[in-house]
């Protein structure tokens, strides 16, 4: 008769079902093609800005992007890490729901438009970073390093300031693998309630046309590694998905950003090549 297993082998079991089951979780993009598109390039040539852009159309079961080495490589979120902190907000109590208000406390900001108050979508599409490190600073750092890992975001690593990480501090993430994070919050897979999830989906609305609805947040650090170093180029990102149709196409772009002028590139990029691609209008 064989005898009862050890300790050790309850503990590889153990591993073993958890990476079976992370597996499990994945969603069809982890299994996808990712091909590279040369004539993507040219609008970055033209632009002379280096970044990556990459879609993913859901019906195509398919990836392209105009760069296969940089799609991969990972960068700080900014502000893209947004989406997940407002997640983490929301299941730790610390933010009620998609309309409680965050009161401006009167000081002065950075930008005038942050001097309102604000709910959630308002906050996020205005990308308001007070609000944002207050609610980091309440979730705290214990509560944020599970969610994050349990997750799977990116290298998971927060270090660099409880309330800044994703702007200057070690956390990175590839535009791969943000399409993948926003795979599994469109069809509510993330390790969060799916009220949370669909709350989080709201606050991203960002263009409802006729023949499509947009869903996307943006990112900036100003310098790297640190987010107020102007010797640095600053890393840009927009990423979300378009619903059209009975299709859904997933995307992520990320640039470096040496002049103020070219911060616009962040989404008119992208915008050209999902209009040329028929996706946009």
């Amino acid at each position: 008769m064989r005898s009862p297993p050890q300790d050790s082998e309850c503990t590889m079991l153990r591993r073993f079902l958890t990476i079976l089951c992370f597996l499990c979780f994945c969603s069809s993009l982890c299994a996808r093609e990712l091909t590279e598109r040369s004539d993507w390039r040219e609008y970055f040539r033209n632009a002379q800005v280096q970044g990556v852009f990459v879609l993913c159309r859901q019906n195509a079961n398919n990836c392209q992007t105009s760069d296969l080495q940089r799609a991969s490589e990972g960068f700080v979120p900014a502000s893209t890490f947004k989406i997940l902190e407002a997640l983490i907000a929301l299941e730790t109590g610390v933010l009620r729901d998609g309309r409680e208000v965050f009161h401006w406390n009167g000081q002065k900001r950075p930008f005038k438009i942050w001097e309102n108050d604000f709910t959630l979508r308002g906050a996020m599409q205005n990308s308001v970073e007070p609000i944002f490190q207050e609610l980091a600073r309440r979730i705290g750092e214990e509560r944020m390093r599970h969610h994050i890992a349990q997750a799977n975001y990116g290298n998971a690593d927060i270090s660099g300031g409880a309330d800044h990480f994703w702007l200057d501090g070690a956390l990175r993430v590839s535009a791969t693998e943000q399409i993948e994070f926003l795979s599994h919050l469109y069809y509510a897979e993330l390790p969060f309630s799916e009220r949370n999830q669909l709350i989080v989906q709201e606050a991203m609305l960002t263009e409802a046309a006729n023949a499509y609805i947009l869903r996307s947040k943006t990112g900036y650090s100003l310098g790297m590694p640190g987010y107020n170093d102007a010797t640095k180029p600053g890393l840009a990102w927009w990423m979300g998905w378009v619903e059209k149709d009975a299709d859904l196409y997933f995307f992520a772009a990320n640039f470096d950003i040496d002049k103020n002028e070219k911060l616009a590139f962040r989404k008119s990029i992208p915008r050209r090549i999902m209009t040329a691609e028929g996706i946009l209008q």
